[in-house]
């Protein structure tokens, strides 16, 4: 059995548990799996939504979640670790949007 189908069979922690182990370096590799896998799927059909295409939108969620990993340390727990990412993802999706639109204006 390889390691990443007893990842899927794992039960995933709540947000505070998932931040804990992303703070905690010798569980911060395990805690961005376990972020991944909450949240790949719904964030992936948000971006999809604005987006619309499927290779724009695994760019753009790969990007999101570049960004949140360089940038957990500024996560300030007022909001749920979804409502932050979901942010990111809308940001992200929203300057891929423009980049494409000036991109076909020139």
């Amino acid at each position: 059995m390889s390691n990443e189908h007893n990842i899927q069979n794992l039960k995933i922690p709540e947000d505070f548990e998932i931040y804990s182990m992303i703070s905690t370096p010798e569980l911060r590799n395990q805690g961005y799996r376990m972020l991944v896998q909450k949240f790949k799927e719904k964030l992936y059909w948000h971006i999809r939504r604005l987006v619309q295409h499927h290779d724009d939108a695994d760019d753009v969620l790969q990007n999101t979640f570049m960004k949140v990993v360089r940038n957990i340390e500024g996560f300030q727990q007022q909001s749920s670790l979804y409502t932050w990412m979901f942010r990111i993802a809308t940001n992200e999706s929203l300057n891929f949007i423009k980049k494409i639109k000036n991109k076909n204006d020139h």
